[in-house]
């Protein structure tokens, strides 16, 4: 083999561990902005059980009172997770505040949004999760799309997120009535969630310099072999 060709076989080697270098960092880094999202505090859904519950600034009755008190009934968005004392750090309303989980009752699980087809003619929507709450209208119709929490109520409800008017975000209906939505690969597609490598700009770029790299070695090898080189 020709020094040339030793040349060029050897930028060639280097190039492409430059490239799966890249490839990796672009892994890693994938990697660690999942980490980051996992870390994200999951938002649950609540009801209000107190006829007048106290919002303040921090997790206990000795900070400050922020008005205006929450009413019984009323539906918010707090972390699932509470402080050592049981107290639910605000996501809706008062964001940021706190309130005490002594007078919240779970609905459902809202950390994750899911995709939907409707199955019904006619689906109601509701102000809770429940027939005995009031309907919001209008109704959704049998083979809409709509965005609502991946993890339903106990008795299998689920709070609207996207894809509805604006005034039914956060009302309810039933999950006996929705489908999930596969993707291409058998997988429900989420509202709020799930990276892949296809959708990561510095994966799609790794790979694509790999591939130009590959298509590079392949011109320069038909080069040499034109020059007789090879």
């Amino acid at each position: 083999m020709s020094s040339s060709a030793r040349t060029g076989m050897a930028l060639a080697v280097a190039g492409a561990a430059g490239g799966l270098t890249l490839l990796a960092g672009g892994v890693a880094e994938a990697a660690t902005a999942t980490s980051h999202l996992a870390a994200a505090p999951q938002i649950c859904r609540y009801e209000v059980t107190a006829s007048s519950l106290n919002v303040r600034t921090g997790p206990g009755t000795r900070w400050e009172t922020v008005p205006p008190p929450l009413r019984r009934g009323k539906h918010l968005g707090a972390d699932c997770i509470t402080s050592q004392a049981g107290w639910h750090q605000l996501r809706s309303n008062q964001v940021g505040k706190w309130v005490s989980g002594q007078f919240l009752r779970l609905l459902s699980h809202s950390g994750r949004s899911c995709r939907y087809e409707v199955t019904a003619n006619s689906l109601n929507v509701r102000t809770g999760p429940s027939t005995g709450y009031s309907v919001s209208p209008p109704p959704l119709h049998r083979g809409q799309h709509i965005t609502a929490d991946c993890r339903g109520s106990e008795a299998g409800w689920r709070a609207l997120r996207q894809s509805v008017p604006s005034n039914q975000i956060g009302k309810w209906v039933s999950g006996a009535f929705l489908k999930p939505i596969r993707g291409a690969r058998g997988g429900v597609e989420a509202g709020a969630g799930g990276t892949s490598a296809a959708s990561s700009p510095l994966l799609a770029g790794a790979g694509l310099g790999v591939i130009a790299l590959g298509g590079g070695v392949g011109i320069a090898a038909f080069r040499r072999r034109a020059q007789g080189l090879s």
